[in-house]
């Protein structure tokens, strides 16, 4: 019984100095990679800035495709929407403050 409890022991503070070591070197590891992290970091930013105007062109291309499918596909619609706001107008026409 003493044995099992001497080994847990034993096999507990191993995991500890393991986890101990490996923080450890995590940690400079990552003070030393980290100047290269960065130039990464940077270069990736760059290569955003230099995307984002061909993200905008393939945007803007593809909300006038898909606007006028929308625009073509909501046809139905337009004496409907004609119909609540000629009603809008009509009621907000009808609420002219009192003067006094």
């Amino acid at each position: 019984m003493l044995g099992l409890l001497v080994a847990g022991v034993t096999l507990a503070i191993g995991v500890a100095v393991v986890g101990l070591v490996g923080a450890v070197l995590s940690l400079v590891f990552g003070i030393v990679f980290l100047p290269f992290k960065l130039l990464g970091l940077a270069f990736r930013g760059i290569g955003v800035v230099l995307a984002l105007p061909f993200l905008a062109a393939f945007g803007i291309l593809g909300l006038v495709i898909f606007g006028v499918g929308a625009l073509i596909f909501l046809m139905p619609a337009l004496p409907f929407v004609a119909l609540v706001f000629a009603l809008i107008w009509l009621v907000r026409r009808g609420m002219r403050p009192a003067r006094a």
